[in-house]
């Protein structure tokens, strides 16, 4: 029984370490991009691919050299 209980508190644990990194990479990576879209670095458009379907293009230009 014990086993049981064990096993549910350390799942629920890495179920809740997963959520927060996820959140907190996912707030990091809107920063980002956000801060590159300033710096002009960032570059995209939308286009068509064969089936129809709405794409989205990203470029990235690399960080200049300081």
């Amino acid at each position: 029984m014990e086993y049981l209980i064990l096993s549910g508190v350390l799942l629920s644990a890495g179920a809740l370490a997963i959520y927060y990194t996820h959140t907190q990479a996912y707030d990091r990576g809107i920063m980002d991009a956000v801060q590159m879209h300033r710096e002009g670095r960032l570059h995209y458009n939308t286009y068509l691919d064969d089936n129809g379907d709405k794409m989205l293009n990203i470029e990235i230009d690399p960080m200049e050299e300081e």
